[in-house]
């Protein structure tokens, strides 16, 4: 037992080592904080001790050790890319890392990876036949008392630590956490704790009372409850999205309701903001403009460098991460789950269409399952795209965001909420020269070359994306419809930054901008993530949904530091409420998930013709994402035009029916929706003319 206690204060070492990347750092950490030092070796040496329940102990030690290690260097590598610390939900992303990593890692660093990889099989494979195995029988009794002593011992002192707040139970600040708390620790808890825990004042009258007092009244008159506003029956399970038309006819009415847009621009903030940079131009001009001229602030956002999917959340449900476990995506978890209040939900009362656009894939973060548990009516991502441009690292350029959503609010009569998720400013950032042209922004004031490419590559993105905002603004301007247009910044980049290099000193701000095409008064503050939906409306005079008029309440006063934990606290309560609870601030009743249409326009196929060996295909919507499947087995397909795609050397039967369906599938296979099948009939060897379409 001692000799794993030594072990487990070794690896420990390690791990905190490969974390901090400082010996100074390190030392501080155990001499300063020796108590949460110890503590994680404890915690350590408790995974240590299952080796002693098997007789080849020694090997067993040598493999919690390895798993140990390799977390740790997981963990050192994501703090490089990504700024935020190695969490259990990790695990939960690892498609979406295996998609990415040609972004992040160069080919040759991924054969090593792999070679590495190989090289520990082999490794564990030479100790599991050099170390001996133990001869004498395992004490069963005796070993499993040992850990069971040790186990109360760990659980009882975490429970004393959590109560005498020497321990997180929740970290507002991960990364901070990682560094206050240990990786031991803060990794164990982000495996255990998940969701919000059910808070001990939880009851209906508890509930009863916050909504009494602290939820603002519904100032329209059209609004109704809003856990009673959603009428349409979920898909049923196994089923694809519908391609049907979206059908939302609110009650006819003029426009008194304006289009809302919000525009997340990933990675965004201001580069200049970083101290003793001189870039040879400002990189957001027109951004910056905008600032002087419309409502704008600091956003508080819930990660730094990654995260993209948790601030959509606290924007779009007005819910605070903090109350998750350490690193949770609610995509990943509860959403998978149930549905949840959102302001998509709360402005179809008013009469509004909600829609989603994303120039990435659709099902990052499982947003294809996600937006119907929040209320969309559509999304498009880039499988419903065409006619789009890729910047040096492969991600698509912003610009063509423009005409998807001046082409979303044309597709409905009414008043449209449009969540746009922009994609270009996504790292990995080059760390050598590819951005040739001479009129480029440069950058002075790094030691460091690969620093200097990396904020030369990222400065000349934003400034594309800036140049698009323009387009786009100029575009809503002229527009006959009022408009509202909430820009932001998801997260800040990864970037290797730190809180002493930004003039502001805060890794977890970004700007935003209230820009409308009619006139709003101008009022600048700092807001949260989860506040922002709320702000936003308030300015509009718009009051709907529990948790938007619990936060305009709030944000209507000064709040002093009791006010501000009451405000937190029963923020808390309505959270649970709504996602684990009876949902009582709701009356009890709950949302039903969305027949989400996949893009705006419905892909379908009109006529189907064959020569010789090819097979021609006829319709409408078509891209270089659709492939043809004929009797469900998908076939070579080419893409010539949005309403051509051909087949060739289809294996066709003579004898009966050939059922043709096109289906948008994305890079990892995955069927996002379908067209009606087709049915093609050959006579007398010939094509027939006589063909029909007819739904599932």
């Amino acid at each position: 037992m001692l000799s794993m206690c030594l072990l487990a204060v070794l690896i420990n070492l390690f791990i905190e080592f490969l974390s901090r990347k400082s010996l100074l750092s390190l030392l501080k950490f155990v001499f300063l904080s020796p108590h949460i030092f110890l503590y994680n070796c404890a915690v350590i040496w408790l995974t240590l001790t299952v080796s002693f329940l098997v007789k080849r102990k020694l090997f067993a030690a040598a493999l919690v050790s390895i798993v140990w290690l390799l977390a740790g260097i997981t963990n050192s590598i994501l703090l490089v890319f990504r700024t935020t610390p190695f969490t259990a939900v990790d695990f939960r992303l690892i498609k979406y890392a295996l998609g990415l990593a040609d972004s992040y890692f160069s080919w040759l660093q991924l054969v090593l990876l792999g070679v590495g990889a190989v090289l520990l099989v082999i490794g564990c494979v030479f100790l599991f036949r050099i170390l001996p195995k133990w001869q004498e029988r395992v004490n069963y009794p005796r070993v499993l008392a040992s850990i069971a002593v040790l186990a109360l011992a760990l659980y009882g002192i975490t429970t004393i630590g959590m109560k005498a707040g020497i321990l997180a139970t929740n970290f507002g600040n991960l990364q901070e956490a990682y560094h206050q708390y240990g990786f031991a620790y803060c990794f164990g808890n982000s495996l255990l704790n998940t969701g919000i825990s059910k808070p001990d004042t939880y009851s209906r009258e508890t509930i009863d009372a916050i909504a009494k007092k602290e939820i603002l009244p519904v100032e329209s008159t059209e609004a109704e409850d809003p856990g009673q506003t959603e009428t349409q029956e979920p898909a049923s399970a196994g089923t694809e999205a519908s391609q049907e038309p979206v059908i939302h006819e609110p009650e006819k009415k003029e426009q008194a309701t304006p289009n809302i847009i919000f525009l997340q621009l990933e990675s965004f903030f201001d580069p200049t903001a970083v101290k003793d940079l001189t870039f040879s131009e400002d990189p957001i001009p027109y951004f910056r403009e905008l600032m002087s001229r419309y409502s704008s602030g600091n956003l508080s956002v819930p990660s730094v460098g990654a995260g993209t999917a948790n601030t959509e959340f606290e924007v779009i449900t007005g819910m605070n991460l903090d109350f998750f476990g350490p690193g949770e995506y609610p995509y990943k978890t509860v959403l998978k789950e149930v549905t949840c209040e959102s302001v998509s939900y709360d402005l179809k009362t008013l009469g509004y269409a909600a829609h989603a656009i994303h120039n990435n894939e659709g099902t990052f973060y499982d947003r294809h399952l996600v937006f119907s548990q929040l209320g969309f009516d559509s999304f498009t991502p880039i499988e419903y795209m065409d006619n789009y441009e890729r910047n040096p690292t492969g991600w698509v350029k912003d610009e063509m965001l423009t005409n998807e959503i001046l082409d979303t609010l044309r597709v409905t009569e009414g008043a449209d909420f449009i969540y746009t998720i922009s994609v270009q400013g996504h790292g990995a950032y080059p760390t050598e020269e590819v951005i040739t042209d001479p009129g480029k922004i440069t950058v002075e004031g790094y030691d460091s070359e690969e620093s200097m490419y990396q904020m030369e590559y990222y400065a000349n993105q934003i400034h594309e994306m800036d140049a698009f905002v323009k387009t786009l603004t100029d575009k809503l301007a002229a527009l006959d419809e009022k408009t509202v247009l909430v820009l932001y910044g998801d997260h800040l980049p990864s970037l290797n930054l730190s809180e002493e290099m930004l003039s502001n000193e805060n890794l977890f701000q970004t700007p935003y901008i209230i820009w409308s095409n009619y006139d709003l008064e101008k009022s600048d503050s700092d807001v949260e993530a989860y506040q922002l939906t709320a702000y936003v409306l308030k300015k509009m005079d718009i009051s709907v949904g529990s948790m938007i008029r619990y936060h305009q309440y709030y944000l209507s006063q000064e709040l002093d530091g009791e006010q501000q934990e009451t405000y937190l606290e029963n923020m808390k309560l309505l959270e649970y409420d709504l996602l684990y609870g009876d949902k009582e601030v709701i009356d009890g009743t709950t949302f039903q998930p969305t027949n989400l249409q996949m893009g705006i326009h419905p892909i379908s196929i009109s006529l189907i013709k064959q020569k010789q060996q090819t097979t021609y295909i006829y319709g409408e919507n078509f891209n270089s994402y659709s492939r043809v499947f004929l009797n469900d087995e998908p076939l070579d397909t080419v893409f010539v035009f949005d309403n051509l795609l051909v087949v060739k050397d289809a294996s066709l039967s003579e004898d009966g029916e050939n059922i043709f369906s096109v289906r948008q599938v994305g890079r990892d296979n995955v069927t996002l929706s379908q067209t009606p099948d087709y049915y093609y009939q050959i006579t007398a060897g010939a094509a027939s003319n006589q063909t029909r379409s007819t739904s599932e």
